[in-house]
């Protein structure tokens, strides 16, 4: 909104007045004498369809006077057809022709734009010499849709090599320029190449900002990592660093990937009624999430049922039964039966009795669909699991199989160990409680965590991840410091500015005073 506010500000050397902002973003037969961004925007693309560069300068020079800034749309007219690009020399000349400055820099920043959404980066880079040659006060600025665009098709080595021209051009890398890199590492899962940069982002001594924290989180949430995300999310609380709705959509994301859908409902509830938008974006995902997962069950519990699901005969009757005498669906409402009892039960053993509620329930869900267990072939078949989870993680490579991710939060390592059921009125039971393993709890808020609490084991790029972050907070909090101390000196320079100022017009006012009393004083003298 504010950024709305400055752009509907008048102008008072123009003859044009802007009313409202409604009127600013008017697109219908806009009047020529309240000019508009879509009303230059429009005239701007008529006069460069028809080569008509003079009016084209003209225009930008005189939309600026009038509070119009340039948008992404007013170099429409350059197209990414042989014709519309045979234009950018003969337009790039007459741009260094604008008025010095910020009208002429908007200009050609706003021009790059264009191209990089036309994924013409070699044009960019081109007009990107032509400023640095020209001195039309190119900075970091200029660079970001041209990073963006490359870290976008992951073509990261171009990526570092505009890095590259930036310093040759005398303009450092900023914040903003290295969270494109960064984000795109942690969105495919490249934990290692995300320290490098996070690596490189120390030693320019830079801060993290809120994207850059968000980038974090993606990355552990991309590589399973969810008990580290939210160690970086707090953080975050902790820095005082703004949390982004995508950092939020990120945790819920990760948390329903891994099978930790009661975890979920409850992180969003716990984060919900501070902020209306937040609300909506966190809720849409999971419900849209956890709609989509109802049919997905639904369709594979349907009366026509593939061959999996049909009754085979086999294995003693007392015993475990084969492997095969098991559908998907029928060990799916196994596991989900057992994992509620497991976990009530604090992991430990069940009972016989618990073991027949069990059956019971698979019995009773799946009808005639499939040949009904006894106790002792639940019992079986979740040690059967349970050795098929231990080779599954074992592998090298992230394991494909459907129950691997539910077992992994039931009996894994390095399981969120967290409540799976909220009570019996539907409200949440104070945390994500668990045993002594959970490091995730939660009354209310997000817990302060230590950053060496995080499972980051066996993976040597993800403690340096976390190490990285640590120091992030120190530079964030020495940065933080400085700035206190330059606003308190400002303040302190201010103020004595103010008395001096002040000082200065009470002796003016005596000095003119005294002067008055003079001239009356002579013109009484004369005759």
């Amino acid at each position: 909104m504010s950024i709305l506010r400055k752009l509907a500000r008048k102008n008072p050397n123009s003859p044009f007045l802007l009313c409202n902002t409604s009127r600013f973003f008017n697109t219908q037969n806009p009047n020529p004498y309240e000019p508009t961004v879509a009303y230059y925007d429009n005239l701007i693309n008529t006069a460069g369809r028809n080569r008509d560069f003079a009016s084209v300068c003209n225009l930008l020079n005189k939309r600026v006077r009038d509070g119009c800034f340039n948008t992404n749309h007013t170099f429409d007219f350059i197209t990414n057809t042989d014709a519309g690009l045979s234009v950018l020399d003969e337009l790039s000349q007459a741009l260094a022709h604008l008025d010095k400055g910020f009208l002429r820099k908007s200009a050609y920043d706003s021009l790059i734009a264009r191209l990089c959404r036309l994924k013409r980066v070699d044009e960019s880079l081109r007009l990107v010499d032509t400023m640095v040659q020209s001195d039309h006060g190119v900075n970091a600025c200029t660079f970001h849709p041209i990073l963006n665009v490359l870290t976008r098709k992951r073509k990261m080595e171009e990526a570092w090599r505009v890095m590259t021209i930036m310093r040759e051009s005398g303009v450092s890398p900023d914040v903003t320029a290295y969270n494109y890199l960064l984000t795109a590492y942690c969105f495919t899962g490249n934990l290692e190449a995300a320290v490098g940069v996070l690596t490189e982002m120390e030693e320019e001594g830079m801060a993290a900002d809120a994207r850059t924290y968000d980038a974090l989180v993606l990355g552990a949430c991309k590589a399973g990592k969810v008990e580290g995300a939210m160690v970086v999310l707090r953080r975050m609380e902790d820095d005082g660093v703004p949390i982004l709705y995508s950092t939020h959509a990120h945790v819920i994301n990760g948390l329903l990937k891994l099978g930790y859908y009661a975890q979920a409902v409850e992180f969003v509830m716990i984060c919900g009624g501070k902020d209306k938008k937040l609300d909506e974006e966190s809720f849409g995902i999971l419900g849209s999430r956890l709609i989509n997962l109802k049919r997905t069950m639904e369709n594979q519990r349907a009366p026509s049922a593939p061959r999996s699901l049909r009754p085979r005969h086999g294995g003693g009757s007392g015993g475990g039964g084969r492997e095969d005498c098991w559908s998907d669906v029928a060990t799916e409402t196994l596991i989900e039966a057992w994992g509620d009892r497991y976990v009530k039960f604090n992991r430990g053993n069940l009972r016989q009795k618990d073991w027949k509620e069990i059956a019971g329930a698979v019995n009773s869900r799946h009808g005639g669909a499939i040949r009904r267990k006894t106790d002792v072939q639940c019992k079986n078949r979740i040690d059967t699991l349970k050795k098929k989870y231990k080779l599954e993680k074992a592998k090298p490579t992230p394991s494909k199989w459907p129950f691997y991710y539910r077992l992994n939060s039931l009996i894994g390592t390095n399981a969120l160990t967290l409540t799976s059921k909220l009570n019996s009125g539907g409200s949440i039971e104070g945390s994500f409680s668990g045993d002594e393993d959970d490091e995730l709890g939660f009354d209310g808020s997000l817990r302060k965590l230590p950053m060496d609490s995080a499972d980051f084991s066996g993976e040597a790029a993800c403690r340096e991840l976390a190490r990285s972050i640590l120091k992030f907070g120190e530079i964030y909090e020495r940065i933080e410091s400085s700035k206190q101390q330059q606003i308190m000196e400002l303040e302190k320079q201010r103020m004595e500015l103010t008395k001096d100022v002040e000082l200065q017009r009470m002796n003016m006012y005596m000095e003119a005073q005294l002067e008055l009393q003079r001239m009356k004083r002579t013109a009484g003298k004369k005759p």
